[in-house]
């Protein structure tokens, strides 16, 4: 099998890659994706994520190694399983981040990604339910629309933001990020809008495109230096693919750099540690990991208080999975935060350094320190999740056995650095002034999460290593850039090697202010047109 482009992952960015490159009809595109169709009812229905986050079937069950920084515990991290890859788990959340991030990485030597460079790409690759301008779009595939589903406990929380002088932002993907607001999500009518609802099956009509489900990547194949195809292993046994111009990996974070590494491109004392023949040292392959940390606080509240506990468990569940069958309305379009906030850690700040994800309901967080899952409170409750916007701790991937299907070896280092635990604190004491707002205090009936008696720092960084939780943002571990360490070019071509590209989460070289799926999506994007441009 040949084709003049071979994608490995259906994930954001390679869902985008396959349909812009196969749009040329004289372009031959083969896409590979390790899991199956992506396709299911608890993927389309927003609430679903729930379920197919934290359980085998759409997600890759991985976990990290034993993080020192976080007490010892090995945290989960899924990513998506399918086609759509973790835009078929995630929370639905559309957040590009502040254009000052993208203008850093420029300064950070990835030439061509300041603001105004990508700034045309998120435009063309949404239509947002707002209307298009200057910043927004109104054509693309991905379908972006405002939380449809209010209550007087979420609006209770925007008028808390308010108190505290915090002002209600009119578009937080537009020209400024700063305020609080119902969260933009990618539902359109009711259901989620993957990178695969958006862009690749629509383009799976095209007779230039072939889509491969359940075919493992084992390495990519070089004639020299020159990428010349993959190898694949699927049911049928192992089997090869050629790449006539090139190989473009948009496996994610985790995976992408993974495959460098089996493929000979890494840090060399390592890959000859595993028994990988060395094609081109590559030191910082898997470095450079980043991730936001989740701070969960919750508070019971007054049980007249409108929360999701009542609707999200026993027989109210059934009904609401039944109302969202017949309707595509209901407590089931929720995604995982109906009203945030970016805010300021110290009002002097030019820009927001801190996150909110609010939501009207709680769980017990007692069997997460034995491994599990937590279940729904017996009471109605409303959970704050505030995140450091762009930590300075970072962490490493390495192979853990040249076995291509192994887990990779993953260490993100959450809360390792000074800067990350002070502003981690400040996160969660704004959490507590939010909640003692009259807008708030009056829904309010007592903190559950970490509880009142936690008070001083040491016992707030304690509940926050016990507790906290990936933001399922991972990025960083192929880092473009122009100088020597760098693992590609700004052109996402990697350095050593020919016909070789990366095009994922993997090469932003710092975490971007939010959530990363509409970022990804973006670089697919710009990837796709640097492509273009040279051939």
């Amino acid at each position: 099998m040949s084709a003049d482009f071979v994608i490995v992952g259906g994930g954001s960015a390679g869902c985008v890659l396959a349909d812009r490159l196969s749009a040329d009809p004289s372009c031959r595109v083969v896409l590979v994706e390790a899991g199956g169709t992506g396709t299911s009812f608890l993927v389309s229905m927003p609430a679903g994520y729930g379920k197919t986050t934290g359980e085998f079937g759409h997600s890759w069950h991985y976990h990290s190694a034993v993080e020192d920084s976080i007490d010892q515990r090995r945290m989960l991290l899924p990513r998506g399983r399918g086609l759509g890859g973790s835009s078929n788990i995630n929370g639905l959340l559309y957040v590009r981040g502040q254009h000052a991030d993208y203008d850093t990485w420029s300064n950070l030597g990835a030439l061509g990604w300041g603001w105004s460079d990508v700034a045309p790409y998120f435009r063309r690759s949404e239509t947002y339910a707002g209307g298009g301008d200057a910043l927004r779009g109104d054509s693309g595939g991905l379908r972006v629309e405002e939380v449809s589903h209010r209550d007087a406990t979420n609006d209770a929380v925007l008028a808390g933001f308010r108190e505290l002088g915090v002002p209600m932002a009119r578009d937080y993907n537009g020209a400024d990020q700063y305020g609080a607001f119902y969260y933009q999500t990618t539902i359109h009518e009711g259901k989620r809008c993957s990178a695969a609802d958006a862009f690749l099956r629509p383009a799976m009509r095209r007779p230039n495109l072939r889509v491969i489900t359940g075919a493992h990547c084992r390495r990519v194949l070089f004639d020299g230096r020159r990428a010349t195809g993959i190898e694949i292993e699927t049911r049928r046994g192992v089997e090869t693919i050629a790449a006539a111009r090139e190989v473009l990996l948009s496996a994610g974070a985790y995976h992408s750099p993974k495959l460098l590494m089996l493929s000979g491109i890494g840090p060399a004392a390592h890959l000859q540690a595993m028994g990988i023949p060395v094609l081109h040292d590559s030191p910082d392959v898997g470095e450079n990991l980043q991730d936001h940390y989740i701070l969960t606080m919750s508070w019971r509240l007054r049980s007249r208080s409108y929360s999701y506990n009542r609707e999200l468990g026993g027989a109210r569940l059934l009904w609401n999975v039944l109302r969202y069958a017949a309707t595509r309305k209901g407590p089931m379009t929720i995604p995982v935060a109906q009203t945030g906030a970016f805010v300021k850690s110290d009002p002097a700040l030019q820009a927001p350094d801190i996150q909110f994800h609010c939501l009207p309901v709680t769980g017990d967080l007692d069997q997460v320190m034995d491994g599990g899952k937590a279940t729904l409170s017996n009471f109605p409750g409303l959970t704050l999740g505030p995140n450091v916007l762009r930590p300075e701790s970072r962490g490493r991937l390495r192979l853990a056995s040249p076995d291509a299907q192994a887990v990779p070896d993953i260490v993100h280092n959450y809360l390792e650095a000074e800067a990350d635990r002070r502003l981690s604190l400040r996160a969660m004491r704004m959490a507590r002034e939010l909640v003692a707002t009259r807008a708030l205090g009056a829904l309010v009936d007592a903190e559950t999460w970490p509880g009142s008696q936690c008070t001083t720092d040491d016992e707030l960084l304690g509940y926050a290593r016990q507790f906290g939780n990936t933001g399922y943002h991972p990025v960083g571990t192929c880092r473009m850039g122009i100088d020597t360490r760098a693992v590609l070019d700004p052109q996402l071509r990697v350095n050593g090697v020919i016909g070789l590209r990366v095009i994922d989460a993997s090469v932003m070289p710092r975490l971007v202010s939010g959530n990363t799926n509409a970022p990804a999506i973006m670089i697919g994007e710009k990837g796709a047109d640097m492509i273009a441009g040279g051939h």
